[in-house]
């Protein structure tokens, strides 16, 4: 599955253009508000809200159809796995020996891979449709070190170029007459080793390269006050949409804490 070399999507859409410290929030008080819930059914509700938005965005259905390819694995693995370790007492629907399979598992185990998913695109609601250096001034807006922004964008910039790198390292060992056996992951294992020694010195120098250009732009040198070429401005949209957020996700938790609502798996 091949990565896109950068994550955000340009474009000049209405949540483009929303504050990158409103979709950080958004992107967070989801998490938060997702962790407190346990609805298969309101898991699935976010989902398509989260959808909607980004298809209005002009977020190309090809960038959503990556998403879910990305999430695919775990979508898949976490109701298989869960209803086998942990059972919830219910009508049966299989058992194996000593291991029972009950719908109540089941849905449980549904609810936490569509709340898997819903974190994930929560995420990239703010990722999708924020460039690298919002990135950077929104962590910092929120009052987070200037390092940690500029990690998670060199981060998000890097991982796709690695892997784009391993990509066409594999197929320059292919074209040497590479094969990799399907039958014995032993030898699967060692005929990747090939692959693995020039990724590692184009990864080690890429990293050498990355830490000159910092310190060429004397990055953390003391006694020097940051200045920002282009500034956040927070506008009354963005408050609008903020008090939006806050209020919908608040009342999600508050309702949930309160009087349970959101608390079973369907």
């Amino acid at each position: 599955m091949s990565l896109p070399t950068s994550l955000y999507v340009p474009g000049n859409s209405w949540l483009h253009r929303l504050d990158a410290r409103v979709k950080l929030l958004f992107a967070l008080l989801s998490v938060l508000a997702l962790l407190t819930l346990g609805s298969f059914s309101l898991f699935v509700v976010f989902l398509g809200l989260c959808h909607v938005a980004l298809l209005s965005a002009r977020i190309p259905p090809a960038r959503l159809a990556w998403a879910w390819r990305l999430m695919l694995p775990i979508t898949i693995l976490i109701p298989l796995l869960w209803p086998l370790f942990a059972s919830e007492p219910g009508p049966l629907l299989l058992q194996l020996g000593p291991l029972t399979v009950t719908w109540p598992a089941l849905w449980r185990g549904l609810a936490m891979a569509a709340r898997v998913d819903a974190m994930a695109f929560a995420c990239f609601v703010w990722l999708l449709t924020t460039d690298q250096t919002h990135i950077v001034l929104s962590c910092t807006g929120l009052g987070l070190p200037y390092e940690w922004g500029l990690i998670l964008a060199i981060a998000l910039r890097y991982i796709p170029t690695l892997h784009a790198l391993y990509g066409q390292v594999m197929d320059a060992q292919y074209a040497r007459g590479l094969v990799i056996p399907r039958t014995d992951p032993l030898r699967a294992a060692r005929a990747y080793l090939p692959a693995l020694v020039p990724m590692l010195i184009s990864a080690l120098r890429t990293a050498e390269n990355l830490a000159r250009s910092l310190e060429a732009r004397a990055f953390g040198a003391p006694g020097r006050q940051r200045t920002v070429r282009r500034a956040l401005h927070f506008t009354p949209i963005d408050a609008l949409a903020l008090g939006v957020i806050v209020v919908s996700l608040g009342g999600l938790v508050v309702a949930r804490l309160m009087w349970g609502f959101g608390r079973g798996p369907l």
